[in-house]
C-alpha cells in the first residue's frame, strides 16, 4: 500500500519505532526517499488505501490532487474512476515509476507547489508541516473535499488529522476517526491503525 512522507502519500516513517505513539521528528527529505526508492523496484503494496476508496468511492469525479503520490497507487484508482488526477511528490524516482505508469505526475515539494484548487485533495501518511503556512496551502488547494489520513501517532514536526482539525480555518471537519488498516504487504504494514480526517469547504463559501 503506497504510503508517504513530507510528500508521499505512499511512504511510511521509519523513524516512528514500532508500538510507538510518537510520529516523526522531522519532516524527511528528498535524499532520503530517494534513497529508499533506489533500493528497491517496488516499497509500497501496490494497493489503493482504503481509505481512499472508503471516502471517495460516492464522489462525483472532477480534479484530483495526490500530495505525495510515490509509486502510484492511488492516483491509478483515481484514474481509473474518472478522476482529472495529479500527483506529486518530492522524490524523482516515484514520480517517474508514476509516469512509466501512464499516470500524470510531477516532482514537486509541498512548500513550493502552487496550483489552482482541485475538488479533491487526498493526503495519505504526508509529511505536511505542522505550521500555520502548512494548513493554509493545503486549505488553499482543495476546493470542495479534503481527505487527510495518517498513522495513530503524534508529532510536533508534522501535521497530523487531529492537529489538523484543530487548525483549519476555512475548510469544516465532518469526519475525524480511528480505524483499523486494512494492509498486508508492503513498507507500512506494520501500522494497526489510521486516524481519518474529512474537511469540506462550506457550500455557501463554495466557488
Amino acid at each position: 500500500m503506497p504510503h508517504v512522507d513530507s510528500m508521499h502519500n505512499h511512504h511510511e516513517h521509519d523513524n516512528e519505532g514500532h508500538g510507538s505513539t510518537h510520529g516523526p521528528g522531522h519532516l524527511p527529505t528528498r535524499e532520503e526517499f530517494e534513497e529508499r526508492y533506489a533500493q528497491s523496484q517496488q516499497i509500497w503494496s501496490g494497493n489503493v488505501n482504503a481509505t481512499l476508496v472508503d471516502e471517495v468511492a460516492d464522489l462525483r469525479p472532477g480534479t484530483a490532487l495526490d500530495v505525495g503520490c510515490g509509486e502510484g497507487a492511488d492516483l491509478q484508482w483515481l484514474t481509473d474512476r474518472g478522476w482529472e488526477a495529479l500527483g506529486i511528490d518530492f522524490a524523482p524516482t516515484a514520480v517517474q515509476r508514476c509516469l512509466d505508469r501512464g499516470l500524470h505526475a510531477e516532482v514537486a515539494d509541498y512548500n513550493e507547489f502552487e496550483h489552482e484548487p482541485f475538488n479533491l485533495v487526498a493526503v495519505h501518511y504526508g509529511g505536511i508541516p505542522a505550521t500555520e503556512e502548512g494548513v493554509a496551502k493545503l486549505e488553499a488547494l482543495t476546493s470542495d473535499v479534503l481527505v487527510f489520513v495518517h498513522h495513530d501517532l503524534e508529532s510536533d514536526a508534522v501535521a497530523m488529522p487531529a492537529w489538523l482539525a484543530e487548525n483549519l480555518k476555512e475548510l469544516e471537519v465532518v469526519k475525524l476517526d480511528k480505524r483499523e488498516r486494512r494492509v498486508e504487504g508492503g513498507a507500512g504494514a506494520h501500522h494497526s491503525h489510521d486516524v481519518v480526517l474529512v474537511a469540506k469547504r462550506p457550500t455557501e463559501a463554495a466557488g
